[in-house]
This record gives structure tokens, sequence and C-alpha cells, in this order.
């Protein structure tokens, strides 16, 4: 009888050092992968950048061409980044702001003033004025950088939302 007790205990004791060195070994993995990994699935804050517009290329062709260079974290990296805006004032309270990134390869698009269309020299990718595709391989419209005016100042986002989302921004 004491003999099969005894092997209760120390199996007892058995299972229970390798519970406790699992949990622990658990427990620890689970933490270090959030450590490692966690930061590239972490959305970086908007940045929210002060732009002036060319009031002489905005009158001739509707547009003001933008170049926003901002800080850009991506997981451990920190870059600086660029990116080309087209940018127009549709009246003194509101201001669209259309990527120039093609929607199809991520080209570099043009305002055409004389046509009044953007277009993509890679692929003749072109969309219209809000942004929209007139025709060429662009899965979808050209994306939008939310906007807001506050005290007369025009302020662009550092990311883009797709057509139609909310871009606008109230003060």
């Amino acid at each position: 009888m004491s003999k099969e007790s005894d092997l209760n205990r120390r199996k007892f004791m058995e299972v229970g050092i390798y519970a406790i060195t699992g949990a622990i070994t658990v427990v620890s993995g689970i933490a270090l992968t959030f450590f490692a990994v966690g930061p590239s699935f972490r959305k970086g804050k908007v940045k929210w950048i002060e732009v002036e517009l060319d009031e002489s290329a905005e009158s001739n062709s509707g547009f003001s061409r933008v170049v926003l260079e901002y800080e850009k974290k991506d997981g451990w990296l920190t870059a600086t980044a660029k990116s080309l805006v087209y940018v127009k004032r549709l009246n003194a309270d509101e201001v669209i702001a259309i990527s120039a990134a093609c929607t199809h390869l991520g080209c570099i698009v043009t305002w055409d003033a004389d046509q009044q269309i953007f277009k993509c020299p890679c692929h003749d990718g072109r969309y219209d004025p809000e942004g929209q595709v007139i025709s060429g391989p662009p899965p979808g419209p050209l994306r939008r950088h939310k906007t807001k005016i506050e005290d007369g100042r025009i302020l662009l986002a550092t990311e883009t939302v797709p057509y139609g989302g909310d871009a606008h921004e109230r003060a």
C-alpha cells in the first residue's frame, strides 16, 4: 500500500512540474512574440501637414501639386516618406486632396489641364477631375487624403482614404 501511494505522489509531482513548466513556456512565448512582432501591427497616428497652395497654378489648372514629406514608422523602421498630392480648393471652407499614385501599379499620374483629366503614363490609365476611372487598367479611383481647414490653414493627413470615404474633417 505504501509503495502504491508513493508512486501516486511521485506521478502527481511529475505531472505538476510538467504542467507548471509548460505554462511558463507558453506565457513567455506569447509575451516574446508580442514584443517582437507587435509594433509592426500597430497603426501609426495620422499626421497633419500644413500646405501652401500655388494660387496661380490653381487658377490655371484647378489643381496645385503638393509634395508631402513626413516621418513614417513601419514596425521598427522609421523613414522619411514623400508623396505627391493634387490639391484643389472648392470654396473657402473645403479642399480636396487627390493622391497622385495610380491604383493600378502605383505609378505617378499627371494632371492634364487642357483635357481636364489625370493621366497615368505607364499603362494609359485615365481619371476624371474627381479621381474616378475613365479608361485603362486601373481597378479603382484615385485615393484621397483627408483634409481640414483650421484658422485658414489647409491641413492634409498623411493617410489616404478610398474615394467616397470620409475625406473631410470638421475643425
